[in-house]
Formats: C-alpha cells, sequence, structure tokens
C-alpha cells in the first residue's frame, strides 16, 4: 500500500509538470492539459493525504543514523568540490574538442605572444551584452602573455572614450604599443595577431618581386596570379614591391627578400651578376621556377652547387588523386624535421607541374637543406614535352625527388641564404590556401626576413555550422537540462532515502 502511495504522489509531480511545461513552450491550453493537470492534482493529493495520516511523530534511530552518514558525506563532498575550486583558480587546464581546433590559438599565435617583449594594450569596444562573445578570445590572449592586457568599453556608456579613439562601430578593437596604434573592425585571431605584429615590430622589412621576365604579378588577381601571396605577406608588417632591374640596375638597401617567381624569358646582361651580388653580401634571395624554366637560371642555382632540373615530376602514388589532382601534380608530405621552415610541419602540400631541386655531390662549402620531397611512387620525367610521361630507367630519375632546398654558408659575414622550389604554381591565387602551400610559402619568406617567430601554423579559419533552434526548442532544451535532469536525481535521491528508512 505504501509503494503504491509513493507511486502516486510521484506520477502527481510529473503529470503537474508536464502539463506546464507543455504549455509553456506551446502557448496553447489544450484538453489534454486539462487531463494531466487532473490526473497531478489527484496523484498529489492522495500522496499528502496518506501521508499526513500515517506519518510517525518519532524518528526511529536507523532513520537517525542513515541520516548522519549522509550529512557527513555531504560534508566530505563539499570540502573536495571547495578545494577543487580553490585550486581550479590558480591552475587552468583547458579543452578544444572541436574538429579544426577552433577555440585553441594557432601555432603562430602562441609563437608570437611567448615571445612578445613588450606591452601591448587591446581596447575593446563592445555593447555590454556582447562582449562575452569577445571575451574568450581575449582571454586566452592575455592567459598567454603577461605583456597583454585588456579592456572592455561600452560605446553608449562611455561615448567620450569612443569618440576619444574615433570609435564609429560596435565590435571595434584597438591595439596599442607604445605610439602605435591598430584598428581591427573583426572579431578573428588572424586579424587581431597581425595587429600585435605590426606594433610591435621596430622596422618594416621589404620583400621585393622582380618583374619582367614573365614572373607572376603581385599585382595579378586571376588565379594565375600572386596577388593572394603578396596580401598575405603585407598581413605580416612587411613592405611589398616590384623590382625592375633594367630600369634600376641595382637592388635597393631596403630589400630584405628578393622574390624571383616563375621566370619564362632569357634575363638581360648583369642582371643574374647583379642577383648573385645581393646573395653573396648577405642579400635573402627566393628562387621559385617552373619546369620550362630559361636555361640560365639553372647555370644561377650550378653557382650555389643546386642542380634544377630539365624535367617534371610525375607521382603515381594516388594520394593526389584523392584531391583531384593527376599524376602531375605530386602530393608532399614528407619534410626536413630540423630546419625552422618546416619543423613540426604535418600538413599536405603539392605542386602543380613541378621540376625537380638536386644538391649536387660537390656541395662546394654550402649547407644545403632539402626541405621536402615526392613519395617513393614519383619521378622526375625527362621527356615530357611529347605529353605522354612513362619511367625509363636510363634516363629518369626514381623518387623520391627533392622539390626544395635551403641554400646557406654560416661562414660568409653576413650568412649567405636562399631557397630554390621547382614550382611556382604551389603559391599561385588558385592553390595559395589549399591545404599547407600558404603556411610553406610564408614560413620561408619569414626566415628569409630572419622573422624566426612568426613561423607557424597560421590562425584557422572558422566554418559556420550553426544550429538553427525555434524558440519551442530552446525551451525544451531548458526544461530538459535545467529542470528534468536535476529534477530526476532528486527524486532518485528521496526514494533511495524512503526506501531505506522504511
Amino acid at each position: 500500500m505504501k509503494k503504491f502511495e509513493n507511486i502516486s504522489g510521484l506520477v502527481g509531480i510529473l503529470a503537474l509538470l508536464a502539463a506546464l511545461i507543455w504549455y509553456s513552450i506551446n502557448q496553447v491550453w489544450q484538453a489534454y492539459h486539462w487531463i494531466l493537470l487532473v490526473v497531478g492534482v489527484a496523484g498529489l493529493g492522495y500522496f499528502i493525504f496518506n501521508y499526513y495520516r500515517n506519518r510517525q511523530k518519532k524518528l526511529s534511530s536507523r532513520a537517525l543514523k542513515y541520516g548522519s552518514n549522509v550529512t557527513l558525506q555531504i560534508i566530505v563532498v563539499l570540502a573536495i568540490v571547495s578545494m577543487l575550486a580553490f585550486i581550479s583558480t590558480r591552475r587552468h587546464v583547458r579543452f578544444d574538442w572541436t574538429e579544426n581546433k577552433l577555440f585553441s590559438l594557432s601555432d603562430q599565435t602562441e609563437k608570437i605572444l611567448d615571445n612578445l617583449n613588450k606591452d601591448v594594450k587591446l581596447m575593446a569596444f563592445f555593447k555590454t551584452s556582447e562582449q562575452n562573445r569577445a571575451r574568450d578570445l581575449l582571454d586566452e590572449y592575455n592567459y598567454r602573455s603577461s605583456h597583454l592586457s585588456y579592456e572592455f568599453v561600452d560605446p553608449d556608456e562611455r561615448p567620450e572614450i569612443a569618440k576619444q579613439y574615433g570609435i564609429r562601430k560596435y565590435g571595434t578593437i584597438v591595439v596599442e604599443c607604445g605610439l602605435k596604434r591598430e584598428v581591427v573592425e573583426k572579431l578573428d585571431e588572424a586579424e587581431l595577431t597581425n595587429a600585435i605584429i605590426k606594433v610591435t615590430r621596430d622596422e618594416e622589412k621589404a620583400i621585393y618581386f622582380l618583374t619582367g621576365h614573365g614572373e607572376r604579378s603581385i599585382k595579378d588577381e586571376s588565379a594565375e596570379g600572386y596577388s593572394k601571396a603578396a596580401e598575405a605577406i603585407k598581413k605580416e608588417n612587411y613592405l611589398v614591391k616590384e623590382l625592375n632591374l633594367v630600369r634600376r640596375k641595382t637592388i635597393p638597401d631596403s630589400c630584405t627578400v628578393l622574390a624571383i617567381v616563375g621566370p619564362k624569358t632569357n634575363f638581360f646582361p648583369g642582371e643574374l651578376d647583379t642577383i648573385k651580388k645581393f646573395v653573396d653580401n648577405g642579400g635573402k634571395l627566393l628562387l621559385m621556377v617552373d619546369p620550362e624554366h630559361p636555361a640560365e637560371i639553372g647555370e644561377f642555382a650550378a653557382q650555389y652547387h643546386v642542380q634544377i632540373g630539365n624535367d617534371l615530376v610525375i607521382d603515381y602514388s594516388g594520394v593526389g588523386q584523392l584531391f583531384g589532382a593527376g599524376p602531375a601534380m605530386p602530393l608532399v608530405t614528407s619534410y626536413d624535421e630540423n630546419h625552422a621552415i618546416t619543423k613540426d610541419f604535418n600538413i599536405m602540400t603539392f605542386y602543380p607541374l613541378a621540376c625537380s631541386v638536386t644538391p649536387m655531390e660537390d656541395k662546394g662549402g654550402y649547407t644545403i637543406t632539402e626541405l621536402l620531397k615526392t613519395s617513393g611512387n614519383s619521378w622526375a620525367d625527362v621527356d615530357y614535352a611529347s605529353g605522354r610521361v612513362s619511367f625509363d630507367p636510363q634516363k629518369d630519375k626514381k623518387g623520391p625527388i627533392t622539390l626544395g632546398v635551403v641554400v646557406e654558408k654560416s661562414a660568409s659575414k653576413p650568412k649567405l641564404s636562399l631557397v630554390i622550389f621547382g614550382d611556382s604554381d604551389f603559391a599561385k591565387n588558385g592553390f595559395f590556401t589549399n591545404q599547407g602551400n600558404m603556411n610553406l610559402f610564408m614560413n620561408t619568406v619569414n626566415y628569409l626576413a630572419e622573422e624566426e617567430d612568426l613561423i607557424a601554423i597560421r590562425p584557422k579559419q572558422i566554418d559556420d555550422r550553426r544550429l538553427t533552434m525555434t524558440q519551442a526548442d530552446v525551451k525544451g532544451l531548458f526544461y530538459l537540462v535545467v529542470i528534468a535532469i536535476p529534477l530526476l536525481v532528486v527524486i532518485i535521491g528521496v526514494v533511495i532515502f524512503i526506501r531505506r528508512n522504511r
């Protein structure tokens, strides 16, 4: 009988809650709501009536014993929770289980913050109701460096400060370091990190792109151009310029890195001599060639004991076909693990129409690092011009094939450095953002510019994977998580307590 009374009380409570919650979600009171309401009141009334009729006025010693045990257990649990809360305020651990680690800072941002030696302040102009969405990201920045701090300002509550900084829209972040100031109008890790780079760098270094020989243009926004590469370089606080040696005759002193990207025609007399003098005197050179390159380029590279092949690299591993690429577009997953450019580099890169770049046996005192190689199922085909390729062991070179090298000579003062790639297509607009192509290109530029703290995997792009919920869905989720589950735990606890004390 007592069991029936307990069940009636539980059914009554559930029926009442169901009626009220159902009505709050749909905002319509119908017949089944009345039925649930009547059942709930009847069940609860029957339980209360029998409870007061049969209630014992004195607790048994057994009930008192169990009650004391429960009280002691509660005290112990509260003590443990308090201790954990105390420790958590001093030791922070966060886990990011999103597919692309969207709520974790990128390797590049972490490197920059770890090496930050100047005080940087972020002024975040957000409405009070919108500050929480920015706080998580800014907390990550603040946690990584003691030199970075931030402050939220609601432009509506403190208009004088917003006017002082010239703020015209909500969601603007001003990055300050000394007298330098950058404005970020989009809450984005890449934009914020680039702003920190700009205000903390003491000098602007210049990357010059050579023109006049059919090279890819940094002004060309088509799939074949290099405008995206130029824009990425600018974002990391470099100046980007073009250079025509026929007009200027000399390489300017402001040139930090000279880039020669995909030349197609012969150089004018004296141009390559000027470039060699620039490199030998400590200038940094990035040379990117394609299979049908001018013969002079091969002769130039040979002076640094690197052989640029008159061939086309073919890869029949089948990996490239998974990404819609044919055998003339080899994918690379093998990198030198010790060089700064490719250290911890675990992203695939691919190279449409590439030629081999191989260190000579006699390195002539240079240190030549083979940055990246194709798979063992590849070869360098010499007779590719016919349009039909097949491996000929008498002529062709069996893979793995090297597609990029770094040539250095530390003994020279200043240090000599140049990077040679057997492909210029991998960094053109059409392929720049695919896989790891952008990161490899930018890591190379930063290495040659002696900005090694910028060498890392860059911030990720956020995929739009929003969940659309109706008002009824929101209320239903609220009642499930906030009310139903905690209530179920309480009910189970009450039932266990009553069963122990029967």
